[in-house]
């Protein structure tokens, strides 16, 4: 269940990686898990930032909280490691290949 509606199931006869079609969903699988994963660790931050700041914190607050500069980059380092730890073992097997498949920018 997505928990965004604005958020795009992957899905359809596409081959991303495998010959075995269902390697190729089990990967959209995870990379939609991951991207739960993700949205749930930004909630976590902005709760932690707002107890940081009171005791008590209000789903108002949460919800309309907007991180400043450094905080998004913080949460955009999070989520960069996130990413390159996700996709680490692909990008091993493209560098493996020949060096030119890089997964990652």
């Amino acid at each position: 269940m997505m928990a965004d509606t604005d958020a795009t199931p992957m899905h359809g006869p596409t081959k991303i990686f495998a010959d075995d079609p269902n390697v190729d969903r089990l990967f959209e699988m995870v990379l939609a898990l991951a991207a739960e994963i993700s949205k749930v660790d930004e909630k976590l931050d902005t709760v932690l930032r707002l107890l940081d700041r009171h005791e008590i914190v209000t789903m108002a607050e949460a919800r309309n909280f907007e991180p400043d500069a450094e905080q998004q980059a913080a949460r955009d380092a999070v989520r960069k490691m996130f990413i390159e730890t996700l996709l680490a073992p692909f990008q091993a097997a493209a560098d493996a290949m020949d060096g030119k498949h890089g997964l990652l920018p």
